[in-house]
């Protein structure tokens, strides 16, 4: 055990004293973060789009079109607050924060949001209007005919006096849009207006088949009253976000230890190819054993690997206490229940021995990382299976294939912290587990004379000569 920890803490230390490892520390999650947060960035940064209607229908279409405009963005910014309170205080603020929208606007609802998260409310911003509506120029508007009021759309857009120019004209149910718009590739305002316009047009409709405007009103303010129950929610009936963490912590923990693998793995791997190119790896056979030798390296690149995963975890936490303090909160009492984060922390540590054991094993055998490849593809190719079917748990973790699968030791640790959410069998847990820890034992017994045999080796070796050689081993 000596000889193990000093090879796991050489092990640890070659990588911690590298300015690379702590770069890939910060360098991941901050572009992990610019890719999620791009879309928002832009879209804060971006300017209003500045639009003119040109309304040749002579049904006062164009001011309804911007009425219609002005109460979308407005509902845009509603549901903003209410997102926000969810994140910040939890569904029952997210409530509160409704009804009091709906009897006294936004102001009333920050009020509310500021009860229960004082600095949720004030970091709030709502979201920057997209598009702002000004006067259609007067010739355009005065224009005979929609051919005629494009030439000057088309000048009025071309020296960039307004971003889009929108040309409206025929009658009642033959509604013609033209828009003239600066952006070539993909008009940012299309899908908006075809369904404002729709809409206008759905209610004209009606109003002239005799439906009166309130009627109307009524039926589109028509929701039902929709709750989501499971014998299996806390409550025993409502189910709430609490109930579903489970689920999102499982897919979590199944992609953190597919991470861990191609990261920790792959570090263990390059280090077993270097010592072996360089003998270093035949001087440490002649002073500690195979078992020392592959356990110090794998300890050691997974003390690597947590070092990682744990900087980053901090780093979301505190976001998570800082901008969703109520989220924090349940995802403490998901991980402290029922055993969860034993029950994750198992399949985590049995799935990582299983192919950290794979990888030196294979390493051994490789002399560059071209020989790596030829004989890590079909390793490759059964780490790919399971993040197939891990989204597919999510939403029906009791299917058939799911529970075969599951089965299987390879895969297990990636799919059953999936389901934990359906609370399958206790024999199913028990029994894949079980299953997954002989596999494990199997394989570190199978990679250790790997180990010892592929040190020693040389010169190019495919996969039949890998599986003769460990064979004959075995039988010696």
């Amino acid at each position: 055990m000596s000889r193990l920890l000093k090879i796991a803490r050489r092990e640890y230390l070659a990588y911690v004293r590298t300015v690379g490892f702590w770069l890939s520390i910060v360098a991941l999650p901050l572009v992990i973060g610019i890719t999620a947060l791009a879309p928002l960035m832009m879209m804060k940064a971006a300017k209003p789009e500045r639009l003119a209607i040109v309304d040749l229908t002579g049904q006062t279409l164009g001011p309804a079109l911007a009425k219609a405009i002005v109460l979308n963005q407005n509902r845009d910014a509603a549901r903003a607050l209410r997102a926000a309170a969810l994140s910040a205080a939890g569904p029952k603020a997210q409530d509160e924060v409704r009804k009091a929208q709906a009897q006294g606007g936004d102001a009333a609802g920050r009020e509310v949001l500021a009860r229960y998260n004082a600095s949720a409310a004030a970091r709030y911003k709502p979201p920057r209007a997209k598009v702002i509506v000004l006067p259609p120029p007067a010739r355009a508007q005065e224009a005979p005919d929609p051919r005629a009021a494009g030439l000057i759309a088309r000048r009025e857009v071309g020296e960039k006096r307004l971003d889009s120019v929108l040309i409206l004209s025929g009658r009642d149910d033959a509604i013609v849009m033209d828009l003239w718009s600066r952006n070539l590739a993909a008009p940012v305002l299309e899908n908006d207006l075809k369904s404002a316009v729709g809409e206008i047009m759905r209610e004209r409709a009606l109003a002239r088949a005799g439906v009166s405007a309130q009627t109307l009103k009524a039926a589109d303010d028509l929701r039902p009253a929709f709750n989501s129950l499971s014998p299996k929610a806390a409550s025993g009936e409502k189910v709430s976000l609490r109930d579903r963490l489970p689920t999102i912590v499982g897919f979590a923990a199944g992609m953190l230890l597919w991470s861990m693998i191609l990261t920790g793995a792959s570090i263990l791997l390059n280090s077993v190819i270097e010592e072996k190119s360089s003998k270093i790896l035949e001087v440490l056979l002649s002073s500690a054993s195979v078992p020392e030798i592959m356990g110090g390296k794998i300890l050691g690149v997974a003390g690597l690997t947590l070092t990682v995963l744990g900087v980053w975890a901090m780093g979301g936490w505190l976001a998570l206490l800082n901008f969703a303090p109520g989220l924090a909160g349940d995802l403490v009492a998901v991980l402290l229940g029922k055993g969860l984060l034993f029950y994750f922390g198992a399949y985590l540590v049995g799935g990582y021995l299983m192919y950290a054991a794979l990888f030196a094993g294979v390493g051994a055998f490789c002399e560059s990382q071209r020989d790596a490849q030829t004989l890590l593809g079909p390793i490759m190719m059964v780490m790919t299976i399971p993040v197939v079917f891990m989204g597919q748990a999510i939403r029906s973790p009791e299917a058939p294939i799911l529970n075969a699968l599951s089965w299987i030791p390879p895969f297990t640790p990636f799919l059953m912290p999936v389901r934990i959410a359906s609370d399958p069998p206790l024999v199913q847990i028990i029994g894949t587990t079980a299953l997954m820890a002989v596999t494990v034992v199997a394989i570190i017994a199978f990679s250790t004379r790997a180990f010892h045999v592929g040190a020693l080796a040389t010169g190019k070796i495919d996969l039949k000569t890998l599986i003769g050689l460990i064979v004959r081993k075995q039988a010696g």
